[in-house]
């Protein structure tokens, strides 16, 4: 490894080793600058004093005037403590001290600096007023920009990292003192939160992480006021967060850790016209994105990698494993099915099927049909009653994994076996399994029959009255464990195929022999009907035995398949979905969305103005730069749009469909070829009776009455409408442009 030689600190601040970070050319030289500032500033000079002084060292290529601003905006910022960079440059400042100590990645040289004059208020006169606000207005040279944060109105969602950072920051400057924060997550607290989500403490787990942000939030500023909801943000919660409550915001924050909500995020501020402040983190990688309506590209607007792309294939799950993270993840689904998926789905026959007694009387028709039948039959094939079953059916269970699979598999595809090209079947990444004999004295195959045991007696509801190893090894030992026979099972080798497209495949039992399953069920459980209990995944509980259970099973498939097994930690982590987060990386990025959040509050929007942030604290990459610009597409000579655009048509209580369609072409030059709104069709010219459409009232149509009286509330009084055009429908490229066009947002009245 290459050293990285550093220059003393006496001869760097006469011939500086320069990060340049911001893109925008017009900051180029602010650097340099800002250098030069840095070293002529003594703490005792005055405004007129610094810039005499700094002008004698004025490159002759920079503009007096814009020199001495650049000047006087520094000086003014050395008076105060702007809360934003503090959190961007203590992040910095904490990974460049954590890689001295652990000579790992790559440290800044020598210089970082960063500014945001273009935030500067030039009102002259900074009138202070005492309080704990006046840090705010030294750092913009005026009242302006803190007026503005106390009234915003704002909208995030995720108190997760990012967000319990951006809160902290948010309560610093006083955001929302005159308006509203409203903040949600439908998360609850973990142990693993609490090394990165700095609002939470031990005592917070398992609370709610927006009801406890914003409690913290308080506690750092009580002026600022905080709505904090628990409800996920989607389609199912759009009475909560509808249009007229987009509309009440002044912007919207993403602290989010998935693509699905952020998508949706992305859509409903677009709709909306609102802007935007999106943001992310993993690892040492971080990013921001400023979203601004009618003058910026939106999040959608670039297209992410597929996030489906690095699924691994079903058959490969299931069978064909070549890594311990493959093993590690089919573990991880057998404890969803084995602990949750089941034993909801047999609470839900036995209530659906309240008396088994008349079930068993409609199965001796073969063709009676019960939805879930044979998964019910299956399941209480091997009912547990006693402690003693569930380590019978945990014996069955490695034998069934661990022993028959394999055996299965070699059945079928034997060590010889060749592919129809000829080469053989058994090449890498596919791993032939060779099948583990169970030792009890080996910790891990003990390990996973008394982990799998201990969750089983808990779905079913029984006392663990057998604890210590001799016992367990007594019952174990005595366990009769089925032979293994030869069966012409279904091996899938189809990397294409999913786990649905192979549930349909044929089952082995009829109605006569689930109606003896049941049979011999209520014989055993006396004719009462006990429901199981369901248990759902919590990999931060190390005394719950679920990372224990995982653990083994993973091990021991990785065992059978010749893999390198994998300790708890690793487990744990690829089981619980734990990204790799660190505090450094997430206050540098919330301190960046928080310096352009102020530039959204300030309302100067100029593109030039705003920056996208990119950034990998490991390599010391820092990248500003501008937002990219609102693409317009051409529709026809003459029409134009953007994904800004929002289309009204306004009708009343007797516009027709016929002047609606007029009022398409008239308005925007395009002739309507198919009407829809949701699933239903309004208007399909090829369609058998919707000519007859045309004179009747759009009303009717859409809502099904003839009078706007019935319309309930007034999010009812428009709809929005998607359509079709004769001149989008193919182009002379053969491309559709019906879906660049906006939905119509009709009024009916």
């Amino acid at each position: 490894m290459n050293n990285i030689q550093f220059e003393p600190l006496e001869r760097q601040l006469q011939k500086p080793s320069l990060l340049f970070c911001d893109l925008n050319e017009l900051k180029f030289q602010h650097p340099t600058l800002n250098h030069l500032f840095i070293r002529l500033y003594k703490s005792h000079l005055n405004c007129k004093e610094f810039l005499e002084l700094v002008n004698q060292q004025r490159p002759s290529e920079i503009n007096l005037d814009y020199f001495e601003n650049l000047a006087k905006i520094f000086y003014e910022s050395q008076q105060a403590t702007y809360s934003p960079y503090s959190s961007v440059f203590g992040g910095i400042v904490a990974q460049e001290c954590l890689k001295s100590i652990t000579n790992k990645f790559i440290p800044i040289k020598q210089w970082l600096i960063l500014d945001s004059c273009e935030m500067y208020e030039t009102n002259g006169h900074i009138n202070l007023e005492n309080d704990r606000y006046d840090e705010i207005r030294k750092c913009f040279g005026g009242n302006d920009t803190l007026l503005k944060l106390h009234q915003t109105q704002l909208f995030m969602v995720g108190c997760g990292a990012i967000g319990c950072e951006m809160l902290k920051n948010y309560a610093l400057l006083g955001l929302g003192r005159n308006a509203q924060i409203t903040i949600t997550d439908n998360d609850l607290i973990e142990k693993s939160n609490l090394n990165r989500q700095f609002l939470f403490r031990s005592k917070d787990i398992q609370r709610s992480k927006s009801i406890v942000a914003s409690e913290a939030a308080l506690k750092i500023n009580s002026h600022i006021n905080i709505k904090a909801l628990e409800l996920k943000v989607g389609p199912q919660t759009e009475n909560t967060f509808c249009d007229s409550f987009f509309q009440n915001q002044n912007l919207c924050v993403n602290a989010l850790d998935n693509l699905e909500a952020r998508r949706y995020m992305d859509s409903r501020c677009v709709t909306n016209s609102r802007a935007l402040i999106e943001s992310g983190t993993l690892g040492a990688k971080g990013h921001v994105q400023v979203i601004l309506p009618f003058l910026t590209e939106s999040y959608n607007s670039q297209k992410d990698p597929n996030e489906n792309e690095g699924d691994v294939p079903y058959c490969t799950l299931k069978s064909f494993p070549s890594n311990i993270e493959h093993c590690i993840q089919w573990s991880r689904d057998k404890f969803e099915s084995l602990f949750k998926i089941k034993p909801i789905m047999v609470n839900k026959f036995l209530d659906k099927n309240d008396d088994l007694n008349c079930l068993l009387e409609k199965l001796a028709d073969e063709n009676f049909h019960v939805e879930d039948l044979h998964k019910f039959a299956k399941f209480i094939r091997n009912f547990c009653h006693s402690y003693s079953d569930c380590l019978q059916l945990a014996r069955n269970k490695f034998e069934k994994y661990f022993a028959n699979k394999a055996k299965d598999i070699l059945n079928i595809y034997p060590s010889d076996h060749l592919m129809n090209d000829g080469s053989p079947f058994w090449k890498l990444p596919k791993r032939q399994p060779k099948p583990v004999q169970f030792d009890e004295e080996n910790e891990l195959h003990l390990s996973f029959v008394t982990s799998l045991a201990r969750l089983l007696a808990q779905i079913y509801n029984i006392e663990q009255n057998v604890q210590d190893k001799d016992s367990i090894l007594t019952i174990v030992k005595s366990c009769c464990v089925p032979n293994w026979y030869p069966v012409k099972k279904h091996i899938e080798t189809d990397e294409t195929k999913k786990k649905n497209d192979l549930s349909k495949l044929k089952d082995d039992l009829d109605n006569s022999k689930c109606a003896k399953i049941i049979e011999n069920f209520l014989e055993k459980q006396n004719g009462s009907k006990k429901l199981l209990q369901f248990i759902e995944f919590e990999k931060d509980n190390d005394k719950n035995g679920h990372i224990d259970f995982i653990h083994a099973m993973s091990n021991l498939r990785a065992t059978m398949y010749g893999l390198q097994n994998a300790d708890k930690l690793h487990v744990k982590k690829i089981a619980g979905k734990i990204v790799p987060a660190i505090a450094t990386t997430t206050s540098v990025i919330a301190g960046l969305a928080t310096i352009e959040l102020i530039k959204v509050v300030q309302n100067d929007f100029k593109l030039e103005k705003f920056r996208n942030n990119f950034l990998n604290l490991a390599i010391s990459l820092f990248l500003l730069s501008e937002p990219g610009p609102c693409p317009k597409t051409k529709i026809t000579d003459q029409c134009f749009v953007t994904l800004w655009d929002k289309w009204t048509i306004k009708g009343n209580e007797s516009f027709t469909l016929r002047q609606f369609i007029d009022s398409i072409k008239n308005k925007y030059k395009l002739t309507v070829s198919g009407i829809m709104y949701g699933a239903k069709s309004i208007y399909l010219p090829v369609m058998p009776g919707h000519a007859k459409r045309l004179n009747e009232k759009m009303l009717k149509l859409v809502k099904g009455v003839t009078s706007i009286t019935a319309l309930t509330n007034k999010s009812e009084n428009y709809c929005d409408l998607y359509l079709t055009y004769e001149e989008c429908d193919d182009d002379l490229n053969n491309r559709d442009k019906n879906n660049l066009c906006p939905p119509i947002r009709y009024f009916f009245n």
